[in-house]
Parts: structure tokens; sequence; C-alpha cells
């Protein structure tokens, strides 16, 4: 959900706070520190941003977004309104843009019936493909599927995205439904790939509908037209084929291009978990963490505690488990786990 509701960190710069060639403000600091997802120190600086007389509202939408990063909506809610408090209501691209991470920051928190409201308002100002989106899915939450099915058609409207399509199979999947999403998995089949991304993407969407075969092919079509991201779901369709050594043999391509490579080792972990070899899985983990890719970070820390427990060392299973939370207190299958650690 977030990242469909997040803007490209590096445009807001530009279009928000203005590009300078000089000493870089507490705000551009900060913007910076989004761009490279280092949000306790882009936090710092918004908040030095406000000390200084900074653009405030600008200033707190940043503490807001570095929140929401951290996994802390309830204090992105507070920022985010805020930081409408300090705009004026001509300013409206700003205020849209605000309002949206203030509605995702509701939905995260369970506040379905606030982020409903917020996106009334902000698609009662513009007819918003994400404000659609947002509101769709908070009324899936809330069992109104007409209503949801109504919001998610206008999102899915003459779009030949397949993220469009993914994104809200997601939001089913979430809720428990996964036959009723699959039917957006299927509109996205009726669109023709023309690019090596869009074979990656046919793929991807044959993945989730667990026709293994059919992601083999488009994937690996993808792959020959050199597609790097490719390999990575090449290696998934191998491993939920039980085909672990081809599985192995795609991660192993995938350590080949730098920006896999955090990928490709949680995947040779996974690997080597599954095959009961919990000393390599540990290995090839610490390997990932090293790469330092904030996005594939969390799914590794989150398969460390897995494999500690897998290998039943319950002592740092729980331990890990504590350090995880810590920097995503959000993450509900992680507590649900934690429960499950405190009883061992």
């Amino acid at each position: 959900m977030k990242k469909r509701v997040v803007l490209t960190v590096l445009l807001s710069m530009c279009l928000l706070g203005g590009c300078k060639g000089k000493e870089l403000t507490d705000y551009e600091k900060g913007m910076e520190n989004l761009e490279k997802q280092n949000y306790k120190e882009a936090l710092e600086n918004f908040r030095e941003a406000v000390s200084d007389g900074e653009d405030a509202a600008k200033a707190w939408r940043g503490i807001g977004i570095s929140w929401s990063g951290q996994g802390a909506f309830d204090k992105a809610e507070e920022a985010f309104l805020t930081a409408l408090d300090f705009t004026e209501k001509a300013e409206k691209n700003l205020r849209t843009d605000l309002s949206l991470y203030l509605a995702d920051a509701q939905y995260h928190q369970k506040e379905y019936q606030a982020c409903i409201k917020t996106c009334d308002e902000i698609l009662d100002e513009k007819k918003e493909k994400n404000g659609y989106f947002l509101r769709g899915s908070a009324y899936l939450h809330l069992d109104e599927y007409k209503k949801a099915e109504k919001d998610f058609s206008k999102v899915i409207s003459g779009s030949k995205e397949y993220e469009d399509y993914l994104d809200i199979y997601r939001i089913y999947q979430e809720c428990d439904l996964n036959a009723d999403g699959a039917e957006y998995l299927e509109l996205a089949l009726e669109m023709k790939a023309k690019s090596p991304e869009d074979f990656y993407n046919r793929g991807r969407v044959y993945y989730y509908l667990s026709e293994f075969e059919k992601a083999e092919k488009e994937l690996k079509t993808a792959w020959e037209k050199e597609y790097a991201p490719a390999a990575v779901y090449l290696g998934k369709v191998y491993v939920e084929a039980n085909e672990p050594e081809k599985a192995k043999d795609m991660y192993q391509k995938c350590l080949k291009q730098d920006e896999l490579k955090a990928e490709a080792y949680n995947g040779l972990a996974y690997c080597s978990m599954e095959q009961e070899d919990y000393e390599k899985a540990l290995e090839y983990i610490q390997k990932g963490l090293e790469v330092k890719d904030r996005e594939v970070n969390q799914a590794l820390l989150f398969n460390e505690i897995v494999v500690y427990e897998r290998s039943r060392d319950f002592a740092s299973a729980k331990e890990k488990m504590q350090q995880y939370l810590a920097q995503y207190p959000a993450d509900a299958a992680a507590v649900k786990e934690n429960y499950f650690l405190q009883t061992r």
C-alpha cells in the first residue's frame, strides 16, 4: 500500500522543495535522506527545518513520511494533519499530496472509516487514482464489496499498468478473498506484452495465479530479453514448483546484478532453509544484510528469525524478534509470530 501512495522523492525535492546547487538546507538534507530511506536521519533534518522556520507545511510533510517509513503511522497521521493546517486552500496539489499520505497512514492503522472520509475529500476535489485505490481498499476491509468493486473499477479503467491489477489483487489477498482478487489478474492478462517488462509482469500475474508453467514461460522470455528482475521471480517459481536446485541456480545468476544481490541472497537463504541447512541459510542472510538494501532488509531479518525457530534456537529467535519489532513495529505478521515465541 505504502509503495503505491508514496510519490517519487526525487521529484518531490524539485517540485516541492526547490533544487539548489549550494549548501543544502535542513529540509533538503531531509529529502536526500528520504531518497536513501534513512528515515531516522530524515526525521531529525525535518525537525531542524521546523525549528529553523523553513516552510512548515513541507517540513511537517517530511516528518510524516519519515514516521511512515518507520511504521509509526499514528505519529505520521499527526504530522500530516499538522502539515495540512499550514497549507492554504489555493495549494491544491500540496493538499492532495498530504491528504493521500494521511489516508495511507489511517489505512495502516485500520482506521478505515477515517481513511474513507479523507479519500472522499480528495476525490471531491480531484479524480485521483490513488484516492480510489485507498478508498476501495478500506471498503473491502469493511466488507462493503460493491463499493470496493466500484472504486477499483475506476483504478483500472483504461489502465495499461500491470501494477494496478496486482495491487488490487494483493488487497483481496489481505482480506482472504484470493478468488475474487484473481478476477483482476485475469483482466491484466487481457493486455498484450509489448516489452520485456510486460513479459515480466505477465509472469508475476501467472505466479500469483499459481500457474507456474505459464509463469516460467513469460519470465524466461523477459530474462532472455535481458530484463534482469525476471530472474528473481523465476527463482520463486522454481521454489513453488519444488525445484530447489533450479531456484538456487537462478538466484546465483542474480548475484551478478548489483541491484538484485540482496533479493538473491534472501532467495538462497530460503532454499537452504527448506533443505534444512540452517547454517548456510544464516550465512546467506548475513551476506544479504551486508548489501544494505533497505527494501529487502526487512524480509532478510524476518527470515533470520524463522531460521532460528526452525533450528529450534528459540532464545536467538526471541532476541532477533525484539530487534525486528523495534525496527518494524507495524508488522502484524511479526507481532503474531512474537506471541508464538513467547510460549516457547
